[in-house]
Formats: structure tokens, C-alpha cells, sequence
């Protein structure tokens, strides 16, 4: 389905709020978020988002065999792509969802590079695939066009008000 520029910025406004407090509180530029939540979501129209509030993808890491969706979804490997079936988080709601994105990104050693790089969310889109959190080669490349299409940066907390940072 081809959403219409309106529907496009009213997902946006949606879910800006979201992203602007996961940013206060674990640092990962807005810009960034609101950019993953539309690519990984395509814009919120997925199943896996519109079924169980998952924007990011995030997969589950659980050991258990409950409170996890199965979802098929595309992956890079070895230069291949190959379609599997994954495990995924389910969110009760966009909130909860957004948070846990946020301190996946802040909390986990292996994204450090990517939070060392939050001043500049051109940056940490290339940190973050350097990192692995996408297979897609191009996955920086379409967070920086996201960002930059839709001017995502206007929703990035100024650098006093993020995380850990000081007026």
C-alpha cells in the first residue's frame, strides 16, 4: 500500500513524541529512531508493527518459549539474500517498544561506536550498520535519506536536554 504524503506526515507526528522521549532518556538521536521506525515498520503498516507494536524489528532474545511472534523477514548473509523465519519481540503498546529500542541501542557494548557518533545521526546511521544491527548493506544509505526527505533532524533534542549531556 502507497501511503499519500499526508498519511506519510501524520505517521511522523504519530510517533515523534516517542522517539523524542526515548532520545531524553537513552540518547539515541530522534532523527534516528523516527528514521528506523518508518524503514523498519514501512511506516507502520507491517504486520509485525500493526500486530504486536514492534517499529524497530527488534528480535526476540529470550530463551523461553513464550511472548514472541514468528515472522518471516528478509536478510543479507554472506551477500545473499535469503528469507527466514524469526523470532520477534511483541510490545504491548508504542511506548514500551520505543524505550526498549532505546536502551538496546544505549545499553549494549556492541553500539557503542554508534552512541559515541549521537551528535550527528548521519554518522551513527553508518556506526549502526558498521555495528551490525542490519544485514542490508544500504540500510545506513536509507536512514540518511529518511532523515534528510523528511527533515527528521528538526525533532533531534537540542544538545543540552539529551541524555547525560550538560547545558
Amino acid at each position: 500500500m502507497t501511503l499519500t504524503p499526508q498519511q506519510r506526515s501524520e505517521f511522523i507526528a504519530r510517533i515523534a513524541p516517542a522517539a523524542q522521549r526515548s532520545q531524553k532518556k537513552n540518547g539515541v538521536p530522534a532523527s534516528i529512531i523516527l528514521a528506523q521506525a518508518i524503514l523498519e515498520s514501512a511506516w507502520g503498516q507491517s504486520s509485525l508493527t500493526a500486530r504486536h507494536n514492534n517499529y524497530f524489528g527488534i528480535k526476540d532474545s529470550r530463551r523461553f518459549d513464550e511472548g514472541y511472534c514468528e515472522f518471516r523477514t528478509e536478510e543479507v548473509l554472506a551477500g545473499e539474500r535469503v528469507n527466514l523465519i524469526a523470532r520477534f519481540e511483541a510490545f504491548k503498546d508504542v511506548a514500551s517498544c520505543f524505550d526498549a529500542h532505546g536502551r538496546l541501542l544505549a545499553e549494549n557494548k556492541r553500539y557503542a561506536p554508534a552512541m559515541a557518533d549521537a551528535d550527528d545521526p548521519f554518522v551513527f546511521a553508518a556506526r549502526l550498520y558498521e555495528c551490525g544491527y542490519a544485514t542490508d548493506p544500504d540500510y545506513a544509505k536509507k536512514l540518511a535519506q529518511l532523515i534528510t526527505t523528511y527533515k527528521l533532524t528538526r525533532f533531534d533534542a537540542p544538545r543540552a536536554q539529551r541524555k547525560g549531556q550538560q547545558a
